[in-house]
Formats: structure tokens, C-alpha cells, sequence
């Protein structure tokens, strides 16, 4: 089994230190300092500013693993399995902005879906990949991206 880490970027780690230092002194402010709200709504706004904290957390890509019959992308909480056998297509993306539906634009990474359907799970928009399966389209970043291409297109030249 191989192993291709997924670390952020240095603008990813920028913007979540960033919104992190914000959305907490938003839920201090909150808390301590209006009194307009109320205790509840404040603890009820501040619940909900930490939960999608956390759920952009859970979802961001931790790495990728290639296996016998699987990709397994795995986030900080839970993993996504990819059998080789779906996966149509692979290829390196360029460096560009990810146009999301919804999702955290630099929270955590890039996460959530794209403009083009896309799962979008980047840490690095300079070292994107993107897998085309018969169902989905996953864009991920790795730390070796060419590596990781040429690993998967071995798996898959080897399964026909």
C-alpha cells in the first residue's frame, strides 16, 4: 500500500488560522458582550459557527492511500474508497481558482463541490489531480502529484 500525504498550502493554512482567529472572537463577542441576543441565541450562533468549523475539518483531504483494489481517500475524519476498476481517467490540473457550489473556500482546504460537479478536496491548488470515475469526479491535491498519476495509471494498465 502506498501512501501520498496531502498538506495545505501556505494560503490554506493562512485563511483558516485567519477565519479560525475571527469566528472566535465572533463567539466570544457573542457570548460575553451582547447582551441584546441573549445567552441562548448566543450559545445557539455559537454552536453553529463551531460545528461548520469542525465539518470542514472532518471533510479536508489527510491522504491519499493506493491499495490492491481501492484509491482511498482519506480525510481527517472518515475516508472516501475508490475501486480502480471505476476510475476512467486521471490527469494533473493546473494551478487554478476553484469555482465551488458550495463549500470552504481556503477553510481547511478547498472542500465541497465544484462549478463542473466535481468532489473537491484540495489542499494545494498547485498540485490538483483530478479522477474521473464512471459515476463522479474527485479533485484532489497531493503532495507528489506526478508520482501518484503515474502509480494509479500503473494499478490500472496492470488490471486489464
Amino acid at each position: 500500500m502506498k501512501n501520498y500525504n496531502s498538506k495545505s498550502s501556505f494560503s490554506v493554512k493562512l485563511i483558516t488560522i485567519g477565519i479560525v482567529i475571527v469566528m472566535g472572537i465572533v463567539v466570544f463577542s457573542i457570548l460575553t458582550l451582547n447582551e441584546k441576543y441573549g445567552i441562548i441565541s448566543g450559545i445557539v450562533i455559537s454552536l453553529i459557527i463551531l460545528s461548520t468549523l469542525i465539518y470542514f475539518y472532518a471533510k479536508s483531504l489527510k491522504k491519499i492511500l493506493i491499495g490492491e483494489r481501492n484509491l482511498t481517500l482519506e480525510k481527517n475524519i472518515g475516508k472516501i474508497e475508490i475501486p480502480f476498476s471505476e476510475i476512467i481517467k486521471i490527469e494533473k490540473l493546473e494551478f487554478s481558482n476553484l469555482s465551488m457550489t458550495y463549500g470552504s473556500n481556503g477553510v481547511f482546504g478547498y472542500n465541497g463541490n465544484t462549478m463542473d460537479d466535481s468532489i473537491s478536496m484540495v489542499n494545494d491548488r498547485k498540485n490538483m489531480v483530478r479522477i474521473i470515475t464512471n459515476e463522479k469526479k474527485y479533485t484532489i491535491s497531493s503532495d507528489r502529484p506526478k508520482e501518484l498519476i503515474n502509480d494509479i495509471k500503473n494499478v490500472l494498465q496492470h488490471r486489464i
